[in-house]
């Protein structure tokens, strides 16, 4: 009669294991837990660096935008100064001939006349050339002093009245670039961070029990720490 084969563990074997085992387990289950979210970390750390260099790019667009209709509205004052000088002639030589007119008019009524209509042949000049005024329309001045046009109050007031140039802000894009891009280095910062949560995790499930738990800890303790700097990554991010 063949003898009774004995069980691979004895009972107090199979005792002394069932903690290992459970212990293995956990660890098991937390490395898993730790590469998801160092998986979606990293996607996080990707999606901002994405997002940062569309931001870059706009930003770029617009202050190639911005200073293009700055330079048009810079075109048209300087083409109210290039007017400025005809318009100015024709403002002020009206003035002369009509005070000529006022002193000649009752000593010589017929040459008054002739001077008024002269002046007003140069007030229809001076109102043709107030046509092509874009900027800001010149203000008459003094009687003896020249017209006044302040071609930055005009450049100004053409920047205010621009709907295209108020709808752009790419300082501010690019500041949101910059925080975005900040925000990805930490991300990826975090990343190293979950990666030595795993080697610790890893190295608890091989190493000899009488340190495997201090590996263990180590990993758990690296992991909430790094969970907790991603939410103040997000929290405070852009």
């Amino acid at each position: 009669m063949s003898e009774p084969v004995p069980p691979p563990y004895a009972p107090e074997e199979v005792a002394a294991r069932e903690p290992e085992d459970r212990f293995r387990t956990w660890v098991a289950i937390g490395i898993a837990i730790v590469s998801i979210l160092g998986a979606v970390v990293a996607f996080s750390g990707t999606l901002a660096g994405q997002t940062a260099r569309q931001l870059d790019q706009s930003g770029i667009e617009d202050t190639s935008r911005q200073q293009q209709i700055i330079s048009d509205l810079s075109g048209t004052v300087e083409e109210d100064l290039r007017n400025l000088a005809p318009y100015q002639e024709a403002i002020k030589a009206a003035g002369v001939l009509q005070s000529q007119a006022a002193t000649l008019s009752s000593s010589d009524p017929s040459a008054a006349a002739q001077l008024r209509n002269q002046a007003e042949s140069y007030l229809v000049l001076a109102r043709t050339r107030a046509q092509f005024f874009r900027g800001a329309f010149p203000a008459p001045g003094p009687s003896d002093g020249p017209v006044q046009y302040d071609p930055r109050a005009a450049l100004q007031r053409l920047e205010n009245q621009n709907e295209q140039l108020s709808e752009l802000r790419p300082a501010a894009t690019l500041a949101q670039a910059d925080a975005k891009h900040a925000q990805g280095v930490n991300l990826v910062g975090l990343v190293t961070l979950f990666i030595a949560a795993l080697l610790f995790l890893t190295l608890a499930q091989f190493t000899r029990p009488a340190i495997r738990r201090v590996f263990a800890g180590a990993g758990a303790i690296t992991a909430m720490l790094a969970v907790v700097l991603w939410i103040v990554v997000l929290v405070t991010g852009p």
